[in-house]
């Protein structure tokens, strides 16, 4: 019987499709997969639904919506960080961190798997605790660098210290720890002192594209400039977008897809307005995380316009920059270390500009959407690199590998 696979993670699979990624892949090269995820918004509830319909593999979902149940887990967590912010006692560090962690302890330790893989702070001491029970082994992946989630300030020193404690606890008896990016496997390597973790990009199948490339977008009115994420909010750059907008001689359109944070639409109105793009801002439904690669291939250019605030979004490559080259579409990036280091690598520099400089991203709208010459050869660069680097198919080959690696050493 082939290796058993139990994925965790505190989220919902339809907000988190790089555990479904992995879960594919598994299942793919053979494994017996269970992932134990959480039910808690409503409104990601027919994202599960659709995913649950075609998945392979086995879902356990814990559901947290109760409003008497969400209390319950809520006040322990309180209690748990009062004491431990009056003692700074390490055994309270997990029941301070997260509500889910406790959940996830008591659905892990009742699947007998050979790997336990965590995802996220929360699901890391579920992972030790069932391999503890079953004789298994665990690892972590490490899609953001979690110590650098918050703003450096004093406010969230309580939030940075248990992450460090959870982690510093547990990462020294993974079998392995993957990240999402270079510059998050360096963070955890220099952070912890630990061998640099195995990188697997948060990339995607070439199939959710367009399967090839076209000279301009399609969207109306254009010329067209595209940004998504869960949430329209500050500190992703979008304000710095609307004043290029307002600034780009080829009054181009800035698409935002996503649900606007409380009270963002009306700032970005105003904004708008007093830039002089009124009209030439289109705020969009969010949409499934499978379907963002080929609902981006219908506009001329993508912005990944991460402002770098914190140390995890200094450290990280993007979704959206990925799926903007599956669909063949020009990453206009921000200049965050990680983009950068991206950029050299992939012969992109030409499409960086300095975080928060509204005339040089106006300029670099220009040049590419001014020139059709050079927006052409930009879409037929994009999908180059998806194709011969950037996919999923390629990527996927590395969390396997490491995957089998530990696999085989616990059966």
């Amino acid at each position: 019987m082939p290796p058993h696979i139990c994925i965790l993670t505190p989220g919902q699979i339809g907000s988190n499709p790089r555990v479904v990624k992995e879960a594919d892949a598994l299942h793919e090269a053979g494994f017996r997969v269970t992932v134990v995820a959480t039910r808690t918004l409503d409104r990601v509830e027919s994202r599960d639904q659709s995913l649950m319909a075609r998945i392979p593999w086995q879902l356990e979902r814990i559901d947290l919506r109760s409003r008497h149940g969400w209390r319950m887990r809520r006040l322990p967590q309180i209690a748990a960080r009062r004491a431990y912010e009056a003692t700074q006692w390490r055994a309270l560090a997990e029941r301070s961190f997260s509500p889910f962690t406790p959940a996830l302890v008591k659905a892990a330790t009742r699947q007998p798997a050979d790997l336990y893989i965590a995802h996220y702070p929360a699901a890391l001491p579920a992972a030790a605790a069932a391999a503890q029970r079953h004789g298994a082994s665990y690892a972590y992946d490490a899609e953001d660098f979690h110590l650098g989630d918050w703003p450096d300030s004093s406010c969230f020193a309580t939030e940075r210290k248990l992450v460090r404690e959870i982690e510093a606890k547990y990462l020294p008896g993974c079998g392995y720890v993957t990240a999402a990016s270079p510059g998050i496997a360096d963070a955890y390597a220099e952070a912890y002192g630990m061998a640099r973790p195995t990188v697997v990009l948060n990339v995607f199948p070439l199939g959710q594209g367009p399967g090839g490339t076209t000279p301009k977008g399609t969207a109306e009115p254009g010329p067209s400039v595209y940004w998504f994420s869960q949430t329209i909010g500050p500190d992703r750059g979008l304000e710095c977008a609307v004043r290029a907008i307002g600034a780009a001689r080829t009054r181009p359109h800035l698409y935002l897809r996503g649900t606007p944070a409380a009270g963002y639409s009306d700032q970005l109105a105003a904004l708008t307005a007093d830039v002089g793009a009124a009209g030439r801002v289109h705020l969009l439904p969010p949409a499934a995380p499978e379907e963002m690669e080929r609902l981006a291939a219908a506009y001329d250019v993508g912005l990944v316009s991460e402002t770098g605030y914190t140390a995890s979004r200094r450290a990280c490559l993007t979704n959206k920059l990925f799926s903007f080259l599956i669909a063949g579409v020009p990453p206009l990036m921000s200049d965050t270390p990680a983009q950068r280091a991206f950029g050299v690598q992939a012969g992109l520099l030409d499409q960086l500009y300095p975080i928060d400089d509204a005339e040089a991203l106006a300029a670099l709208i220009d040049s590419m959407l001014g020139s059709p010459e050079r927006l052409a050869a930009a879409r037929t660069q994009a999908y180059r690199l998806a194709s011969e680097r950037y996919n999923w198919g390629t990527e996927m080959a590395a969390l396997v590998k490491v995957v089998a690696a530990q696999a085989s050493l616990s059966t």
